[in-house]
């Protein structure tokens, strides 16, 4: 199904490729997140029933090395989506960050405290999802970088002074934690437990939304692919239209042969 089209009154919002990138990517970080934090909460009880045996913890380190490499995998090809398919390369430019996203952070805090009356209106990415995008950029690249350096950390002595690699090993545990509380707190509540997607927004495996959960979230984006003709009008739109054209030309006087001579 190509993006644009329509289905049971959906359009298409994710490809199945970037359904799938979100499947490895959130796979990979539940991976770290499993096989990282105990290492900054050895002696915690629920740490110590997990890895209770003499090697849990060379274990652990393993499966960590393979979340890595799912991690660093899903980026190099996540970079090569973006930049040579052409739905990855649109994608990216809607996520940069310009002027009005910054206005509404504003307008949207005082549409909340009732100092606006209309909510502003987003394009195909809003600023939260611009936010989150950008923030799993930069919190990857910042754990690859850190994490490298410990993976080899004698290839890395060689280059940097022993104090980085103290340095980098306190960042990517952070990172990390920060990266754990984002995602369980930010994007699990705008995603799954806001009162408008409430238990679960399924676009993450459809890649569907409804055309209504468009014009209402989305409602530039809407307007964009009805200009576009990548959607047809909304057909209550075209009936308002053909009634206010019809009330309109009775309204306008008919003037006869008479009327004209005078």
């Amino acid at each position: 199904m190509s993006e644009g089209s329509i289905r049971d009154g959906q359009y298409v919002r994710l490809t199945l490729s970037q359904r799938i990138q979100h499947v490895l990517l959130f796979t990979s970080f539940f991976i770290l997140m499993l096989t990282g934090l105990p290492l900054f909460f050895p002696e915690n009880p629920i740490v110590r029933r997990i890895f209770f045996f003499a090697t849990s913890f060379q274990i652990r380190g393993y499966v960590h090395r393979v979340g890595a490499v799912m991690l660093m995998s899903l980026c190099a090809y996540h970079v090569g989506y973006c930049l040579l398919s052409r739905r990855g390369h649109r994608d990216l430019r809607e996520m940069l960050v310009r002027k009005k996203d910054l206005k509404d952070v504003v307008d949207l805090f005082l549409y909340n405290i009732g100092s606006r009356a209309e909510k502003p209106k987003f394009g195909k990415f809003n600023f939260k999802e611009k936010f989150e995008y950008w923030a799993v950029v930069w919190g990857s690249a910042v754990m690859i970088v850190t994490g490298l350096m410990q993976w080899y950390a004698e290839a890395a002595m060689i280059v940097f002074p022993k104090w980085t690699l103290d340095v980098a090993r306190i960042i990517h545990g952070y990172e990390a934690i920060l990266a754990f509380l984002a995602v369980i707190i930010w994007h699990f509540y705008n995603v799954h437990l806001h009162p408008g997607v409430f238990p679960m927004s399924m676009v993450w495996i459809t890649g569907k939304i409804s055309i209504e959960e468009l014009k209402e979230n989305h409602p530039l984006e809407y307007e964009r692919l009805v200009a576009s003709g990548e959607l047809p009008p909304d057909e209550t739109e075209r009936v308002e239209k053909a009634e206010d054209e019809a009330v309109l030309a009775q309204e306008v006087p008919v003037q006869g042969p008479d009327e004209e001579l005078q």
